[in-house]
């Protein structure tokens, strides 16, 4: 029984670097983190080399392919989903030619997509009939994370967007879970999509932009965690910074769309506003939502709605003490004072 216990410890996610680590510009986030969640994401970082013995023999070229084909065995299928899971979040930094090759061999490798369909729509009648648990929510995450390493290929990126397996995250994004373990789950589906759009490619924009995830982002805005948040902010400035999206999000026609966005950004601020007397700010949700108002102010129209609906708080220098802090906080919110005209309603101390 303690050995077991000791197990579910040593299996404990790394969150933070099942999704973030994976989105570019993400280096950001770990700059602002407090340093009480710095001193966890290093603990789970360093707990995480341990597992290098446990997965020696992956490192051997072929074995992969064969762990691979243990997913065709109901019986052998969730050790293997677990294995190949670990595999790509070791090889992710310390070998990314491999990280990249598994998530080609996924994709190409006979009836593995069918498969991992499969998990899906597994989990998906757990949520629906409730028994979904931790073991069911861990092996979604595993699942999740293969997912992420064919989002990631250059060569497999758009074929998986038209095969349309992305779109069957959304139900998992948007479903609500006693267990607070699932919240990270859904975080790690989003950064799904975040890998896809990060890549700048405005065919992948317009299939985001189809598929709804920008109503996914303000979705998980509204209901998910921090990380799933920071992770939609992200999947956000990579469309805004895509000269397609930023023309749809600010057209005529998305009135309704980038009102809710206001919304919730305005919500999240005056959130932070308060959380800042209780020491529970969030820094980086700050900077991304700041950031999406600069780049939001590219398009004229967009630069409108934010002059019209830019919130108090921003401007009337209730986040000085963060900024003083960030400086590249502080930087990025002279930029988008500025270029507003708002910099005069900051009071002088």
């Amino acid at each position: 029984m303690a050995n077991r216990e000791e197990t579910q410890e040593d299996e404990e996610e790394r969150w933070e670097e099942r999704t973030l680590s994976l989105l570019n510009e993400s280096k950001i986030d770990q700059q602002l983190l407090s340093p009480e969640m710095k001193a966890k994401v290093k603990v789970k970082v360093k707990s995480g080399k341990n597992k290098k013995n446990a997965l020696k023999r992956m490192r051997r070229p072929m074995v992969i392919p064969g762990v691979i084909i243990e997913l065709q065995d109901h019986v052998l299928r969730e050790n293997a989903l677990r294995c190949l899971s670990n595999f790509l979040l070791e090889k992710r930094m310390d070998d990314p030619e491999n990280y990249y090759r598994t998530g080609y061999l996924l994709f190409h490798s006979c009836s593995t997509m069918s498969i991992l369909l499969q998990e899906l729509l597994a989990a998906f009648r757990k949520m629906v009939d409730g028994t979904l648990n931790v073991r069911s929510a861990k092996r979604l995450a595993n699942v999740l994370t293969l997912l992420q390493s064919i989002a990631a290929n250059n060569e497999t990126r758009k074929k998986f967007a038209d095969s349309n397996v992305p779109n069957f995250l959304i139900p998992i994004i948007k479903f609500k879970s006693p267990l607070e373990v699932f919240q990270n789950v859904q975080a790690i589906a989003l950064s799904v999509f975040g890998i896809l759009c990060q890549a700048r490619d405005g065919s992948i924009v317009k299939w985001a932009i189809e598929s709804d995830v920008l109503e996914l982002c303000q979705c998980s805005m509204e209901f998910g965690n921090e990380l799933s948040k920071v992770v939609a902010m992200h999947i956000l400035e990579a469309i805004l910074q895509d000269e397609s999206g930023l023309s749809y999000i600010c057209s005529p026609a998305c009135s309704q769309l980038l009102e809710g966005l206001m919304k919730a950004w305005e919500h999240l601020l005056f959130v932070n506003v308060l959380s800042a007397e209780n020491q529970d700010f969030s820094p980086r949700l700050f900077f991304h939502i700041i950031r999406c108002y600069v780049l939001l102010c590219n398009e004229l129209r967009g630069f409108e709605v934010v002059v019209k609906r830019l919130p108090f708080p921003v401007t009337n220098g209730s986040f000085r003490e963060i900024t003083e802090e960030f400086p590249i906080i502080d930087s990025l919110l002279q930029q988008l004072l500025v270029s507003t005209g708002k910099e005069t309603e900051v009071p002088e101390l």
